[in-house]
């Protein structure tokens, strides 16, 4: 089975198998030269990967606290972590 196209987060070049960043393991680049190029952008939103249920203990603690800067901010973590799984499989994880 074939790897599916994904695009260079700086340069937007489609092909297979680029390499993913090695913290966030969500942005992919064509190379290093693209990689260095973004890294001022990149870095602001890079993080490493949470699990689901460790951000929703996350957003539960917050509201908890009445943190709502925080429930905000794992909230938007949950989105992308749902963002490219159907609605089944949303409202599963929910």
């Amino acid at each position: 089975m074939a790897a599916s196209a994904e695009s260079c987060t700086h340069c937007g070049k489609q092909s297979a198998g680029f390499k993913r960043c090695s913290v966030c393991k969500r942005a992919c680049y064509c190379g290093a030269e693209c990689q260095n190029s973004d890294w001022k952008r990149h870095k602001k939103k890079c993080a490493p990967p949470v699990p689901l249920q460790d951000v929703a203990v996350k957003i539960n603690a917050a509201k908890s606290t009445a943190d709502w800067r925080g429930v905000l901010q794992w909230e938007g973590r949950m989105e992308e972590l749902l963002a490219g799984q159907s609605d089944d499989a949303c409202s599963e994880t929910l």
